[in-house]
Parts: C-alpha cells; structure tokens; sequence
C-alpha cells in the first residue's frame, strides 16, 4: 500500500470552523478528514449603504504542515481511528468523539490520536453552541476547552475557545422571548426592550416565511434548533464579538444585533435583521460554497420588504459603480471581507447586488436562489447558472458592465 499522509488546515471563522484536507494512503493512523467549509461570520453595515469601515469578524487561520504519523501503532486502533474518520466525515460528532476517546486512551502519548480527538471535540463544541440551550453552550465551552488541552498549539481553537467564552458571558442573565422559529435574547433590565420587544418577533417571523418560500428551504423544521438572535447595547455588542461600533449586525451562526432605542431605530433595526436572517437562510441553503459576491448581493438585496425601497438600494449600487472597472467574479468568491482596499471592498459590495438584480431580472426571480442552492451539492454558483440559464456568468458580468456605461 502506498504511504498514506494528510495536510491539514483548519480556520475558524467568528463561530464557523472550515477546513481542507488532502490525503494519500497511508497504514499508519491519519488525522481528521475534509470538512466543507462552514459558513463565516457576516457583518451588517450600519448604514443602509456599504460604508468605508465596513468589515466583517476577524478570521483566524491555522495552516499546518504535513502531520507525522506514529509507527507501529496496533492494527485494531489503525480501523478504529479510521471508522473514526468516517464518523467525523458523516457528521456524527459523537460516534466519532467515542473512537477517538478510545484510540486516545489506548495510546495517550500519541500526538496524532490526541489532535484527531481534538478535532472531533472542537468541530461538535462549534456546532452545539448555537444551541439556545444554556445548558449545551456550556457543555460546548468545556468541550472547546478539552480540544485545546489536547492540541495547545492550535490558535485556531484557542481563539475560539475566547471567543465562546466572551459570547456566553455577554449574554448571562439575557431574557428569553420565543416564537415559532426564533429565540430572542436580550437584557432584561432595560426598559425599552421589554415594552419594544413584542415588536421584533413578527418582523422576523414574516422574513421567515418570505425567505422560505424564495429559497425553498425551512432551517428550523424537523426537530432543527430556532434561529437565535441576541439584541446588546452597541457597547455590549463590541465586548461580545470584538467588532467595531460600525457594525450594524452580525450573522455567525447566531443574529447578533446592536440597539440603543428600539421605537427610535425600528426602520434600521428590521433591515440589519432581515439581512442577518438572509445570511442564516443562504447558510441553510447552499453552505460553505456559496461565493462571496452571491452571499452578500442577496442579503443587501433582501434587507428591503419594499419593492420601491429595494430598488433605490439596487440604483445607489450602481450609480457606485458607474464609470469604475467591474472586479472579476474569481476575487469575489471568498468572504467579501477579505478585501482590504476600502474602494475596493465599496465596489465589491455594490457589484453583487448590482449582479444579484439583474441576474433576477433578466433571468428569473428563481435563478438566484437555485445558485445558493446548487452549492449544497458541490456544484459552483457560476455552473448552475449556466445549466439553467444556457450563458456563462462571466459574459453576464460583462452585459452589466455595458449597461451600466449607457
């Protein structure tokens, strides 16, 4: 058998763990698998148009080497690691967790069975937290707390480790408000929450349905955890997620959101909500594959239930762009975040929701949204655009262009 290897490289991003394995075969155990990449945080302006400060959660990215792999290691915990592996593969966290612990407990010494065991540990922690389940976030705490005991070179659970811990602080002693597909947290002791709260639920219970019936997808059915969403002071807001006061919301598996005055900001208020929910729903969607461009284009273009209020968002953006070179759709496909050119991050963000219209409007409300979804199944964005459409995105890209030097 040829020798079997794997590179490792694993990001958390805010509360979404992503990473890329490469394999060949190998007798000795290897480390845990490829994952498909879970969906990065996403941050809300907080001005109804792209500002030159925006940016999302920072990211924290571990790249490690090719692992060594111990020899002689008996051949039983060689098939059980592997089963493992599989396990983890499938998305059962816990069968795979039970492996690990005893491949761990047979040879504890072992560096590569320790960080496998970690991996499992910390992929589950960052699943289970979104729970609206005190009792689970905390489990979730002291997992991520374990996987870093086992691998504490890893600055990637480190760091997220910190960052759970800073989330579940902030929000001790919140107040909890429950509707059919949402779990609203928010602080107790303040007054205009408790006499403005009632108004939110509806608001996001008629997103709900609105992106339901366009994405085709329900997040919260069959046994799923609601959507949680937590409202802070914009100072509590900062401590929590350690974003700028520029932010105007914050999507990272949970809806984070700023407010000061509810009756006062209501109008702000339900377009950063309706975008942070788009985000959950293009998550639920299409995962970790949707491209940059697309993710950000249909929330802005969703953050607006008022056809004529869309459509001024949609002219802003492109008199933005008017008389600026387009970016190619190849430096879009990652979080939009990763610009660091202020100008060209404001094109960025324009450019997809410029995209994101016409695509709808040339080419069907639906086209879209069959994108996102064709992600889910490993198909690119630009793929099932042309299978549906019978044109590459690209010369799309270029008809914009045009249109938008008329």
């Amino acid at each position: 058998m040829r020798a079997r290897d794997a590179l490792l490289t694993l990001c958390f991003a805010g509360a979404g763990a992503y990473g890329a394995w490469t394999w060949w075969e190998q007798r000795q155990p290897e480390p845990a698998p490829r994952q498909d990449p879970a969906q990065p945080a996403f941050a809300a302006p907080d001005l109804p148009e792209v500002s030159g400060h925006r940016r999302d959660m920072a990211q924290v990215e571990l790249k490690k080497g090719p692992a060594q792999e111990p020899r002689g290691a008996p051949i039983e915990l060689v098939r059980k690691n592997r089963q493992a592996i599989d396990a983890l593969e499938a998305g059962d966290y816990v069968r795979a967790i039970e492996l690990f612990e005893a491949c761990h407990a047979a040879l504890p010494a072992d560096r590569v069975f320790a960080e496998n065991l970690a991996e499992a540990l910390a992929r589950k922690a960052n699943h289970d937290f979104d729970s609206a389940d005190d009792e689970e976030r905390a489990q979730a705490q002291s997992a991520m707390r374990r996987a870093h005991e086992l691998a504490p070179a890893r600055k990637d659970i480190e760091s997220r480790l910190d960052q759970m811990e800073r989330l579940a602080k902030s929000e001790a002693g919140f107040w909890k408000d429950s509707s059919e597909h949402f779990d609203l947290s928010y602080d107790g002791d303040r007054d205009d929450l408790l006499g403005g709260a009632f108004l939110i639920t509806p608001l996001l219970e008629r997103a709900y349905q609105q992106y339901g019936e366009l994405f085709d997808t329900w997040p919260v059915e069959k046994g799923r955890p609601k959507i949680r969403v937590v409202l802070y002071r914009k100072e509590g807001f900062h401590d929590a997620t350690g974003i700028g006061h520029w932010a105007g919301g914050l999507f990272d598996g949970t809806v984070r959101v700023p407010v000061e005055n509810i009756q006062k900001e209501k109008n702000d208020l339900e377009r950063v909500l309706r975008h942070e929910i788009a985000h959950a729903f293009i998550s639920s969607s299409g995962g970790a594959g949707v491209p940059g461009w697309l993710n950000e284009g249909l929330a802005q273009y969703l953050e607006y239930e008022s056809l004529p209020a869309r459509a001024q968002r949609v002219q802003n953006a492109r008199e933005r762009l008017r008389g600026k070179p387009l970016l190619p759709l190849a430096d879009l496909q990652k979080s939009l975040a990763e610009i660091g050119d202020e100008e060209q991050l404001q094109t960025a963000y324009s450019e997809g929701l410029a995209l994101v219209e016409w695509i709808d409007r040339n080419f069907g409300e639906r086209v879209p949204y069959q994108m996102v979804a064709g992600c889910k199944q490993q198909k690119s964005a630009a793929d099932t655009f042309e299978k549906r459409t019978g044109q590459s995105l690209e010369s799309v890209l270029s008809d914009l262009a045009l249109a938008l030097e008329r």
